[in-house]
């Protein structure tokens, strides 16, 4: 009968909250903070299990952190644009800036087979994992580029609360 429950409750969700939220942030780091409680407060309303909110709100603080360090190099008078759509059980997040595009030479980490992280030693690296942690957290990665603009989505199918 929970299953039932639950795949009730997803259709019912799927009814009444499709929709979408953007968000437009200055390229500051205390930024991410208000995308984050933006984030929270929409999926924790609609009863999205709270492991799956907070590996969300991680994948997007990684994702918007690689803007900041590696399309604006700090620079902290650009624009960063997240989009947050939800349509019943599935999350999808963009994530856009007008920095340089995403360097060829590193699209395998993105879109090359998904391999397991290794369990980290004193000769890990403490930077540079980011994307691999949010390939471990999502469904799908996909990266765009257009003259002038990068967009990064994910997507997530989430479980939802019992009640």
């Amino acid at each position: 009968m929970v299953i039932l429950s639950s795949v009730y409750r997803e259709f019912a969700l799927r009814d009444q909250a499709s929709f979408s939220i953007t968000l437009s942030i200055d390229s500051r780091l205390e930024q991410i903070r208000l995308v984050r409680a933006a984030m929270s407060g929409v999926l924790g309303h609609l009863g999205v299990v709270e492991s799956d909110i907070y590996d969300l709100e991680l994948a997007v603080t990684e994702v918007i952190n690689n803007s900041l360090e590696h399309g604006y190099r700090g620079a902290t008078d650009k624009q960063i644009e997240v989009r947050l759509e939800v349509c019943g059980a599935d999350v999808r997040i963009e994530s856009s800036d007008s920095g340089p595009p995403f360097p060829e030479a590193e699209r395998h980490r993105l879109e090359g087979e998904l391999q397991p992280l290794e369990d980290p030693s004193e000769d890990w690296p403490m930077r540079g994992h980011g994307l691999q942690i949010v390939r471990q957290i999502v469904d799908l990665i996909e990266l765009r580029s257009e003259p002038g603009r990068n967009c990064m989505v994910l997507e997530k199918h989430v479980r939802l609360r019992e009640e």
